[in-house]
């Protein structure tokens, strides 16, 4: 008895400090209809680049309305600053050996909203290591230009 006691805490305790791990975040800020980006290549494929883009469009008080871009599919979210409705997830490569499990993925999460910008950030997992990411905020200056 003090055996299962014992387990069941440790397991417990063991839970509560596992940590997600993402190889990349990024915060973006965004006003009303303001466009960011994350620029998404397949190392297996170095000629084939995604844009993953999103914009919001609306907000009140709690719930904000987002648009987002990947692969020529829009989709449309209402996200909000309630509790687990703040994210939304994107297959970016999918598993093809067991399809069940988004080996490369992308999470939108809604963080804030303050003097009429929205607080976005960005978590990418890919375990496998098979993409190349850039962030292109819109609030920041492209070197590359002319």
């Amino acid at each position: 008895m003090i055996l299962r006691l014992f387990l069941s805490l440790f397991l417990m305790l063991n839970f509560l400090k596992a940590e997600v791990f993402f190889d990349y975040t990024y915060k973006f800020t965004l006003n009303k209809d303001e466009k960011a980006s994350v620029k998404i290549k397949e190392i297996d494929y170095p000629d084939e680049i995604y844009y993953f883009d999103f914009s919001w469009t609306l907000f009140d008080q709690t719930n904000i309305i987002v648009h987002s871009r990947y692969k020529k599919y829009p989709r449309q979210f209402v996200m909000s600053l309630r509790r687990n409705l703040n994210w939304v997830d994107q297959t970016l490569v999918p598993d093809y050996k067991n399809p069940h499990i988004d080996r490369a993925r992308l999470i939108l999460e809604f963080s804030d909203f303050k003097k009429g910008e929205a607080i976005f950030t960005i978590y990418i997992e890919d375990r496998d290591k098979r993409l190349e990411i850039e962030f292109l905020d819109p609030r920041k200056a492209n070197l590359n230009q002319n």
